[in-house]
This record gives structure tokens, C-alpha cells and sequence, in this order.
């Protein structure tokens, strides 16, 4: 699936679902489209006003990061990593409103992963010279670490605002955390280090950190109502 095609899914949205709006006595259906920026990368959403306690939402964010950066060993030595962090989430949840008069709401739901990658790549332009130690930036080689987890994961939160602004225009304050599940590990070497122990550890590794599980957020929403439907 298209990011272009997710965005503009998102963004028809809430105009759709107006088509089919739903009234209720006293408390009729609203409708809004936002903008959001955070932690989780940057990205779009639609919300849907059931009554004064409860709106559901449907939004994208994407977040990635990819620029090379070196770091030394020592004097003579340094490695180069190349990093690629790409994550994109598609996810849908509930606020709950439990002060009628207040904007205060908690929330949760689920998020999908889309072509998720968190993983780094490194080799050396240099070589290693440790000591009486020197190795060849060909007998180095490469190697690359990714990590992967759950492809959908759930999210708690609380903030401050309204999904369907009572304005025209609204802003609203989120913060909360993702559950991720448990780490796999994937590492792949054709240098120096596949002649290591280090490819037998992955296991122990991968025991070491199931307690990094958890991927809190701060997110800042504008929204802007959709004219009601008569």
C-alpha cells in the first residue's frame, strides 16, 4: 500500500463517513479533519463525534530517519553506520470524555506498522588498527542489525482537547505509549565479526531486552470541524 494512497484515505475520511451519519436524539454526529506532529513523525487524521463522551479516530504518521553519521575508535580508526528508521503507522482508537464540562479524555487503540525497518548497517573506511592489531577494511566487511516487532500494537493515552473541536478550529495534547511486544533481532555479517561468538548471542540479546517493549508519545493535534450535514 501507497503512502500517497493512505494519505488521501485518511484526509476523505471524515468527509465519507458524513454521508452516513448517524443521528442520535438530543446529540447529533460531527465531523473533523486534522493535522498532527509529534514523536511518532508527522501526519493526518479524521474524527468522528458520537455524543459528548466518546469520538473514534482513524489517522496516519510517519516518521523516518536515514542519515550516515561515523564514529571513532580511536586516532586511526572509524566506522561508518548507516542507519534506516521508517515508521509508519496506520491507527485507529477512542476517546473516552469523562467530565462532560471538561476537554480532558483518555484514549487507546490499535496501530498498524506499514514497511516498518529499524535497523543499522556498518563497515569501515579505515580499517582497524588496535594496538598490533590491523585490519583491512575488506577483512571488516559489513554488517547489518535490525530489530522487528508486533506489526499492530496497542496504545494507552491521555490529553487535553477535542477530537471534533466545538470551533471551527481546535488543538489538542496527547501523550501515551505504544506496547510493541517482544524484540526480534535479525544480523547479518560477511567480515570479520562472522568469524565471532557475536552471531550466537542474538539469543541472549534478544532475552536482554524484551523489557524494551514499550514506546511512549507526545503528540500536538489541530483540527479543523466539518460544516454539519442538515
Amino acid at each position: 500500500m501507497q503512502l500517497r494512497s493512505i494519505l488521501l484515505f485518511v484526509l476523505c475520511w471524515s468527509g465519507a463517513l458524513s454521508s452516513f451519519a448517524v443521528h442520535f436524539p438530543g446529540d447529533s454526529a460531527r465531523f473533523s479533519a486534522g493535522l498532527a506532529g509529534g514523536t511518532l513523525g508527522y501526519g493526518v487524521e479524521g474524527a468522528w463525534r458520537l455524543n459528548h463522551r466518546w469520538q473514534f479516530r482513524l489517522g496516519f504518521t510517519r516518521v523516518a530517519y536515514k542519515k550516515p553519521f561515523d564514529v571513532d575508535a580511536n586516532k586511526e580508526s572509524t566506522f561508518h553506520l548507516q542507519p534506516l528508521v521508517r515508521m509508519n503507522l496506520l491507527h485507529a482508537g477512542a476517546n473516552w470524555v469523562p467530565f462532560r464540562k471538561s476537554s480532558f479524555y483518555l484514549t487507546g487503540g490499535l496501530a498498524l506498522q506499514i514497511d516498518p525497518s529499524y535497523s543499522v548497517s556498518g563497515n569501515t573506511l579505515t580499517g582497524l588498527h588496535v594496538d598490533a592489531i590491523n585490519i583491512s577494511p575488506e577483512e571488516f566487511g559489513q554488517a547489518r542489525l535490525s530489530l522487528k516487532w508486533w506489526p499492530v500494537i496497542p496504545h494507552l493515552g491521555l490529553g487535553f482537547g477535542r477530537a471534533v473541536p466545538k470551533k471551527r478550529i481546535g488543538v489538542s495534547f496527547e501523550m501515551g505509549c505504544h506496547y510493541l511486544g517482544s524484540p526480534k533481532i535479525n544480523f547479518w555479517t560477511d567480515g570479520l565479526v562472522e568469524s565471532t561468538t557475536l552471531p550466537d548471542q542474538i539469543p541472549k540479546i534478544e532475552h536482554n531486552m524484551r523489557n524494551y517493549s514499550y514506546l511512549p508519545y507526545l503528540m500536538l493535534y489541530v483540527r479543523y470541524r466539518l460544516p454539519d450535514r442538515n
